[in-house]
């Protein structure tokens, strides 16, 4: 029942966001009484407390998962960045996070330094395999990744921009990896 619930918060969650979204609406949904909903869960926060720890431990389970199938450098990369996680976190979540839940915005804080941490193991596997230039500076290259994520996680600037959360991704790592000249 727990995992009904909280598959129904996180329905309500992207739909309406962290603060909109009630016990009622769940319990609707479930034909359950809210006591019941409270039996899992004391308050409305222990289920927006769950659902980012859901999301945070589903996400690095997947890219462990997909970084252990994969033998090119590229797809490990893609790996990182795209893996999956159980429930979807529209960009303004991250943003209403910020703002009302700084503790579950920590987590995701903490992903991406996960995220990071991998990103940079890799990188630096990259250069001692010889996949990677020798002259590349990793601490500026990581700084970059690193900025580049906090931009990306900036709602208004995707917004302003027409872009998805993945197009901006993909963009930076075109230009990363392929560069900007013509060659």
């Amino acid at each position: 029942m727990k995992d009904k619930i909280l598959d129904t918060a996180a329905n309500k969650i992207q739909m309406h966001g962290l603060k909109k979204f009630t016990i009622d609406e769940i319990a609707k949904d479930l034909k359950i009484s809210k006591k019941t909903i409270y039996k899992y869960f004391n308050s409305k926060d222990a289920i927006v407390e769950e659902f980012f720890k859901t999301v945070v431990e589903s996400d690095k389970k997947n890219m462990e998962n997909s970084l252990s199938h994969q033998n090119d450098f590229i797809s490990k990369i893609h790996s990182i960045i795209y893996s999956n996680h159980k429930y979807k976190i529209p960009i303004n979540l991250i943003n209403e996070a910020k703002i009302y839940y700084p503790k579950e915005w920590g987590k995701i804080q903490e992903l991406k330094q996960y995220k990071l941490g991998a990103i940079k193991k890799l990188l630096e596997e990259g250069v001692s395999s010889g996949v990677i230039r020798q002259d590349i500076n990793l601490p500026i290259l990581i700084k970059m990744l690193e900025q580049t994520a906090d931009t990306f996680l900036d709602y208004n600037f995707l917004m302003d921009n027409k872009m998805k959360f993945s197009e901006a991704i993909q963009e930076v790592l075109k230009i990363i990896l392929y560069g900007i000249s013509i060659k």
